[in-house]
């Protein structure tokens, strides 16, 4: 039996798994693929009603806050050195995929290139694309491209792109597979490991659609700072047509002139300026950015977003990281250590930790040549 957590028994690369996986419908492909960019936001409009397309990674990553927040989050936890410890003490060595990949030699990694075209990766883009997994969609899976013959624990393992893999039903059960250009299983066993959350691009695409709505009203709003009103001084009546004439040679001089318009005593421009929504833009950039800090559990101040009537303390570098430590980033930091620390990833008795040392220890002083006066 399959199930989402332990598919490779001992001493077997696979048990059988992609043999019994091949006979199953595709019964729950990933959200990805109704999401991907060739599918316009016109069509889910006229089929669901209204500006209800999903949400997609591109989107997000439109928005600055969502980019900062993933690059802060994805990218402090993939530079954080991994190893496995037996209680607190930290085994010597540690499994060789801890620290490489090897994903274009041995075994199954010659397969795994033919088959999925992905080149090799260091554990730093392996464990980048992990957290940037369950960042936007929950969940992440690895391939094990190496076996290790003694035990069948995983002696290399590589992050499979989110929208190279499916879940299917198994007895009921949940497993998880990627597949090749065709739809056809492949033969690899996969380490599934599950997220903090089901992903903002499920549970957050409403601030992620404010957001972008906000930032499309900003750069309208510094293209066009002001608007300009034709006002007629005299009682002659015009027509529809008269009106849709003047209104478009005025946009064409302002085009062609470099700004400058010449009006005769019937028609009186008048400029007005969009205070009201420049400071609507600010305020709602700035309330759009402290929602997205939310959702990311992350410090507001490190997407540089101010909280309405917040005092002006002075924090260090080392207090806003232990903060974001404790109530943000050990949600990532557990979910990925959780997951590797069970019997089928290490031997029973030993745990996977990061070394968070760089992000709880206190930064050194700056200090310089002795001088004298």
């Amino acid at each position: 039996m399959l199930g989402p957590m332990g598919i490779f028994g001992k001493g077997s690369a696979l048990a059988g798994a992609a043999g019994l996986a091949a006979n199953l419908p595709r019964l729950q492909p990933q959200v990805q693929a109704w999401t991907s960019s060739t599918l316009d936001a016109v069509v889910w409009a006229d089929i669901l009603g209204g500006n209800v397309a999903p949400t997609s990674r591109a989107d997000a990553m439109a928005v600055p806050a969502v980019a900062r927040g993933r690059h802060l989050t994805a990218g402090t936890v993939a530079r954080l050195p991994l190893a496995a410890y037996r209680g607190d003490v930290k085994v010597e060595p540690s499994p060789y995929w801890m620290q490489g990949t090897d994903g274009g030699i041995g075994d199954l990694s010659v397969k795994w290139q033919e088959a999925t075209g992905i080149e090799p990766q260091s554990p730093f883009q392996r464990m980048l694309h992990t957290v940037d997994d369950h960042l936007f969609y929950g969940e992440s899976l690895w391939a094990v491209t190496r076996v290790d013959p003694e035990d069948g624990r995983p002696a290399r393992l590589l992050h499979v792109p989110w929208n190279g893999w499916d879940r299917v039903y198994v007895e009921e059960r949940a497993a998880y597979q990627f597949t090749d250009a065709g739809g056809e299983p492949l033969g690899f066993p996969v380490v599934y490991i599950p997220g903090p959350h089901e992903g903002i691009l499920n549970f957050a695409q409403r601030t992620i659609r404010t957001a972008t709505s906000l930032e499309q009203s900003a750069a309208d709003t510094a293209a066009r700072p002001f608007r300009i009103e034709l006002h007629q001084t005299t009682d002659i009546e015009l027509t529809k047509d008269e009106r849709a004439a003047l209104i478009n040679a005025t946009r064409s001089a302002l085009a062609d002139n470099n700004g400058v318009l010449f009006t005769n005593a019937a028609i009186e421009t008048k400029d007005h300026k969009l205070d009201a929504a420049s400071d609507l833009l600010i305020a709602g950039r700035n309330a759009s950015a402290l929602d997205i800090a939310r959702d990311i559990s992350m410090p507001a101040a490190m997407l540089d977003a101010v909280q309405v009537g917040a005092s002006l303390t002075y924090e260090t570098t080392q207090g806003r990281s232990l903060q974001w430590l404790d109530y943000g980033l050990q949600l990532y930091v557990d979910a990925v250590t959780s997951r590797l620390s069970m019997d089928d990833v290490l031997p029973a008795g030993q745990r996977a930790a990061f070394d968070l040392s760089t992000l709880t220890a206190p930064a050194a002083m700056p200090t310089g040549p002795a001088t004298e006066d």
